[in-house]
């Protein structure tokens, strides 16, 4: 009997768990509410984005662009989103493909990069970004791309390491494939556009904004060393630690944002 029908839909059904899963209800920002909002339409699908300007605002303000991390959406961004509305800063939010409303579902870094700049361009103008996780890598590569942007806020950056033990750990616990299953997947993973290699460090080393990296030395997601190194080579780069916030709070801590409220501020 032939099994190579059976291990090869294993397999797929492997690659497909290395995308992200998406939230059986989406979920939407209290303050995106008053937002106007637009379905951007990609080379991949199309992606759903929030503009949000200040009463009384014309709308061609330079707004902050919001970019969420893995397995995230908009929500994330409420409490920061609060804090630039109340300094008159426009802000322009988005969910990533394969997450919240967004119809897209490919969030490779190339594929999720196409998606921030698409954003960009449809709810311009912006002049800053502010990346989550996930979100952080693939803001550098849109500004990598042509997106223009003066100040970049990336808080616990992080990207998949495909060739961590860790990733096909939980990959293996999630799936119940077993090691040969694992092995095949691993090695279709290095072929495909799932995560194609990305040099972050050399990306950052050519890059212009002005940027600032928040980190929490307990960040049990992403490695607080990556911010680091990151930091080493973006030129002109500071670097903020925090502790006790963890991967995700971070995110959401008021003195934390108020930090990045007033870098974003400086003009």
């Amino acid at each position: 009997m032939n099994d190579a029908p059976h291990e090869d839909e294993a397999v797929e059904r492997v690659l497909m768990a290395l995308r992200p899963r998406r939230r059986a209800v989406p979920r939407l920002a209290h303050p995106l509410r008053e937002a106007q909002d637009l379905e951007v339409q990609t080379p991949y699908g199309p992606v759903m984005a929030w503009r949000l300007d200040p009463w009384g605002s014309s709308g061609n303000a330079p707004a902050t662009l919001l970019v969420h991390g893995w397995e995230d959406d908009n929500a994330l961004w409420g409490p920061l989103i609060d804090q630039l509305q109340a300094v008159g800063r426009p802000v322009v939010v988005m969910d990533l493909p394969g997450h919240g409303y967004s119809q897209a579902t490919n969030c490779s870094v190339g594929r999720g990069a196409v998606a921030v700049r698409a954003v960009y361009d449809a709810l311009g103008p912006i002049d800053s970004v502010v990346g989550h996780s996930y979100g952080c890598p693939l803001s550098t590569q849109a500004m990598a791309d042509g997106m223009k942007i003066d100040r970049a806020v990336l808080i616990a950056t992080g990207w998949p390491n495909m060739a961590s033990s860790a990733l096909w750990e939980r990959i293996k616990d999630r799936t119940g494939a077993d090691d040969a299953v694992i092995a095949k997947a691993k090695a279709a993973a290095d072929e495909s556009d799932v995560f194609p290699p990305f040099d972050y460090e050399t990306l950052a080393a050519r890059m212009t904004a002005k940027v600032l990296f928040i980190h929490s030395l307990d960040d049990d997601g992403a490695p607080p060393e990556s911010s680091r190194k990151l930091a080493d080579v973006w030129p002109g780069a500071a670097l903020q630690w925090t502790d006790g916030l963890g991967h995700q709070l971070v995110a959401q801590d008021d003195a934390t944002l108020m930090g990045v409220v007033e870098f974003l501020e400086r003009g």
